[in-house]
């Protein structure tokens, strides 16, 4: 999203539309968060792997006797380890429960993690944070399309299109929780980067649409209270603090500072409320609450917050051990003698990371540099390498959170109180292997995909479902939306019904077209 000014994202508040879209599925008004465990997470984030990627050469859930049929044999793509056979395949920990473990090629050294040569030290990172605590992984998800677009819409709500028929699970996350925590995080939800778009609210008040933030310097010309960043506003943002009220006049419970031009702005709903249709009402109450939001946004000084906040902050004065014969930079991987070095990774996450620990935000989307969309004779070895180096990345991440307090909430970590899903838009072609020994490799989107969830309330240790060597997906148990529990292939929508129900919402305070329901063995308890 490119930069945006002040006034851009005022007008964004008076041009707010489709608030009666949504109304049947009750999702246009940002009730309070009521689940009750102390587990459930009050943050979402959405690693978003761009083109495809092929989680089986990461965390493996097939049959020992079924690697050798879709993993070709040991090899090398520049200079670095790829590909396994079954009995190099280790567990993180004891199974829990009657679901595979987590399990994945054991391509480190034991004996020295940090090794390299004809070992890799990628993947080691889930072993190091002893992340198997906290992740579980969902296999075989039928995504309903192999394009691109329609695939990445499917991915982020449930339903796959060319356009929106739901909002994105961020933007439903976020406006679920907003009266919870509108005086605290005044970006509900930010996108740091979309490398294959951003996810839509679809009609939702504009506290629930994305806000990109890809960096603090992006921020300054729109949220920076320093005259020295915006000196033309000085003398104009003298706010009082005072009841908020909705656009009825009834005080909501909240309190809001506005300057003199949005006091009146915000009293102007009142006397034309009633004087016409229902949806007319509808359609001022949101504007009215679009504007509250956007004051409430313009009030905090979002930049002084970021800049005393560290993003990147044990992974470097606590570097592990494993990550030695690499180099300086924290979310970084190279092949061999260093021909390849991953870059731009560390600003993504480090945004990432200070927007979280400074509890500024509820849902963030980051898109990982690293696009899959290969198309190539190498595309395995490809994802087999880069995709096991960017996955390293992503246990980093999850190793940063589970090394941070939670704001507000002592005794927790930042992992503990924020779910994290790692996805992609759908996976890609699978190998196989000829009667004569020799492997197929194609490479090309394929509609079967996983994701993994990670973080509070989640369930420790699981592979949940699995592919055929044809990389199919097979029927799982899924709770309907009916409350009927039965097994079937899951789909994208079970994928976002069951990270809305980890976060704490009911079924009946969300709705996605074509039915949805809860992979059963995701969610803890």
């Amino acid at each position: 999203m490119p930069n945006t000014s002040r006034r851009t994202l005022l007008k964004w508040a008076l041009g707010a539309g489709q608030f009666a879209l949504l109304d049947r599925a009750g999702l246009l008004g940002a009730g309070l968060a009521h689940a009750a465990d102390a587990d459930v997470p009050s943050r979402l984030v959405v690693l978003y792997v761009p083109g495809g990627f092929r989680p089986a050469y990461c965390f493996t859930p097939m049959e020992d006797s079924e690697i050798p049929l879709c993993v070709p044999g040991s090899s090398n793509f520049s200079s670095e380890p790829v590909f396994y056979d079954a009995s190099k395949v280790v567990n993180l920990a004891p199974a829990n429960g009657a679901y595979k473990p987590l399990r994945t090629w054991q391509s480190w050294n034991p004996q020295d993690p940090a090794a390299r040569g004809t070992f890799s030290p990628l993947m080691y990172g889930y072993q190091h944070f002893a992340l198997h605590e906290q992740l579980s992984v969902l296999h075989g998800i039928d995504q309903g399309t192999n394009d691109h677009a329609s695939a990445f819409i499917s991915a982020m709500c449930g339903v796959a299109g060319a356009d929106y028929r739901a909002p994105a699970m961020h933007s439903v996350i976020a406006n679920h929780l907003y009266a919870r925590h509108r005086e605290t995080r005044p970006l509900p939800f930010v996108v740091v980067a979309g490398d294959r778009g951003v996810p839509s609210g679809m009609g939702l008040p504009s506290h629930a649409s994305p806000v990109g933030v890809p960096s603090i310097d992006a921020l300054k010309p729109m949220l920076s209270g320093k005259a020295a960043d915006n000196a033309w506003w000085s003398g104009l943002e003298a706010r009082t603090e005072g009841a908020e009220l909705d656009a009825r006049g009834t005080p909501t419970g909240a309190q809001l500072k506005t300057t003199t031009v949005e006091r009146y702005s915000l009293a102007r709903a009142q006397p034309l409320l009633g004087r016409s249709t229902a949806k007319v009402d509808n359609y001022l109450e949101g504007l009215h609450g679009s504007l509250s939001s956007v004051s409430r946004v313009l009030a905090t000084d979002v930049v002084s917050l970021l800049e005393g906040t560290k993003g990147i902050d044990t992974l470097k004065t606590n570097r592990p051990a494993y990550l030695s014969s690499y180099l300086n930079e924290t979310f970084t991987y190279t092949f061999g003698n260093a021909n390849f070095h991953l870059t731009g990774l560390d600003p993504r996450m480090d945004m990432a990371l200070r927007l979280l620990k400074s509890d500024l935000c509820t849902s963030v989307h980051v898109s990982l540099r690293m696009d899959f969309d290969t198309h190539s004779g190498a595309g395995h070895a490809f994802s087999c390498a880069h995709g096991r180096g960017l996955m390293d990345c992503v246990a980093r991440f999850l190793g940063e959170m589970k090394a941070t307090p939670a704001p507000g909430k002592p005794g927790k970590t930042l992992l503990d109180d924020t779910l994290v899903l790692v996805m992609s838009e759908f996976g890609r072609s699978w190998a196989s292997r000829a009667n004569d020994g020799s492997y197929n490799l194609p490479d090309d989107h394929h509609p079967f995909t996983s994701v993994f969830f990670a973080g509070g309330n989640v369930a420790a240790n699981r592979q949940v479902g699995t592919y055929t060597t044809r990389g199919l997906g097979v029927p799982v148990d899924i709770i309907e939306e009916t409350g009927q529990t039965q097994k079937r292939v899951p789909r994208s929508a079970d994928v976002v019904t069951t990270a809305l129900r980890i976060m704490g919402m009911e079924p009946n305070e969300f709705f996605i077209p074509g039915g949805y329901g809860e992979v059963v063995g995701l969610r803890k308890g």
